[in-house]
């Protein structure tokens, strides 16, 4: 099996089984030992495959000779967190984010709290071929809990804002997907003296990102029209992905955050800070909104992962995509969808802004993302398919046009950018015609 954009993903009947982990959790493991780690960290979201699948992978990497603490139902970016903060760890997430409750999902940390480089997983890929021999009695790991994990984890995301108490006489609604962020989204903000209205914060194994906003973003309006709140706030099932609205059900996407921020940070002078990271997905817009105040734009390949290699490369403080995973450096090395929230209506409060005003300085380019569902998803590979895509390029000079296939999905997924609705349409039209 090889890795996707963001680890291993695929149904937990036939493709993310018990068998394919203990596999995996013995074979990382092996790796891991020979580069100087001793134990694992695992976190896992709230999927019912979850219990099946963490006892697999803890069963792999204990018979590998490494320990393994549990740190139970928690967002990625705790687990991200807690691998940087404990020393001589290696972190391990199960979660299919997104995807529905039959799918999940396998990724991995490095010490820094980084998605692990591509070297890694290939050696990793390769390892997989092999067959396991567990060690003998006296070389085999342990298992311990991390009772505290949760708790730590909130106390660091409170620390980031040193001591700001903007979040008083604040009313935030919370959809927490009924996935990883369920109960600390909630406890972090009332923590932080905001009133809290939970929706979807109540897993059963099988409503995972279930009627979730965060997917369905015609919700934020529903709520907007049934509750009163200043401000609401949608993650997905594992928690390092943040959509906004206001009371108005007035969208913020990742986008936006990233204006948000970036706007910040140059003036109060934060380092580092001159110019942001984010992807092909990106509005150019966005990318001509941020030059004008004086901020550089750098973009990279879809996927967090790639984000945080270039944060890294290029030594900047913040990236971030469209779909919400926001990475802000000085407190994470991973997405982080509680910190992002509570830094940008931090950032709000700061700038003296609303989120209607930050929109109405980005002058957003028509843009589409499809998602197109596939027999062959090899189709774009054909020689007729990119003589099309060049085609289109020439005919339409100006626009962006991404194509690719979904690393945890059989599907292309299909972006079209230009100066006009109609043009995007029939960039988007002629790309169908060859794939549908």
């Amino acid at each position: 099996m090889k890795f996707g954009t963001d680890g291993f993903r695929g149904p937990a009947d036939t493709v993310i089984t018990p068998e394919f982990c203990l596999s995996l959790g013995f074979h990382t493991g092996s790796i891991i030992k020979e580069k100087g780690y001793d134990s694992v960290i695992i976190g896992k979201d709230t999927r019912v495959s979850g219990y099946m699948l963490e006892a697999a992978l803890q069963a792999g990497f204990i018979s590998a000779g490494i320990d393994v603490k549990l740190a139970g139902p928690i967002p990625t970016p705790a687990v991200s967190f807690l691998t940087a903060t404990y020393a001589g760890q290696f972190g391990v997430v199960i979660s299919a984010s997104h995807n529905p409750f039959s799918d999940n999902g396998i990724k991995f940390f490095n010490r820094h709290g980084r998605k692990i480089s591509r070297e890694l997983e290939k050696e990793i890929e390769n390892r997989l071929q092999n067959s396991s021999q567990p060690l003998k009695a006296k070389d085999l790991g342990k298992a311990f809990r991390i009772d505290s994990a949760s708790g730590r984890y909130v106390e660091y995301c409170k620390s980031t804002l040193k001591g700001n108490s903007i979040f008083q006489n604040k009313t935030i609604l919370v959809d927490g997907a009924n996935g990883a962020n369920y109960k600390i989204t909630p406890m972090l903000l009332r923590e932080l003296g905001a009133e809290v209205i939970q929706v979807n914060c109540n897993p059963d194994g099988f409503n995972i990102n279930v009627d979730s906003a965060v997917l369905n973003q015609e919700l934020f309006k529903e709520y907007a029209k049934n509750y009163n709140f200043d401000y609401c706030v949608a993650v997905d099932g594992d928690g390092d992905r943040l959509v906004l609205s206001d009371s108005d059900g007035i969208i913020f996407n990742g986008d936006d955050i990233l204006y948000t921020l970036a706007a910040r940070n140059k003036i109060i002078g934060k380092k580092a800070s001159d110019k942001v990271i984010g992807t092909t997905m990106s509005n150019q817009g966005l990318v001509e909104a941020l030059d004008s105040i004086g901020i550089g734009f750098i973009r990279t390949d879809v996927g967090d992962k790639f984000i945080s290699r270039e944060l890294v490369k290029e030594n900047l403080n913040v990236g971030a995509e469209p779909s919400g995973h926001i990475i802000q450096r000085e407190y994470s090395e991973s997405g982080d969808a509680n910190i992002a929230l509570i830094q940008t209506i931090s950032a709000l409060e700061e700038l003296d802004t609303t989120m209607q005003e930050i929109k109405s300085k980005i002058n957003y380019k028509p843009l589409t993302l499809k998602n197109f569902p596939v027999k062959n998803i090899h189709i774009i590979e054909t020689k007729n398919f990119n003589e099309t895509i060049d085609d289109l390029k020439d005919h339409f000079p100006s626009a962006r046009i991404s194509v690719r296939k979904s690393g945890t999905e059989p599907i292309i997924r299909v972006m079209a950018e230009a100066d006009t609705e109609d043009d995007k349409d029939e960039i988007l039209n002629r790309i169908e015609s060859l794939i549908v």
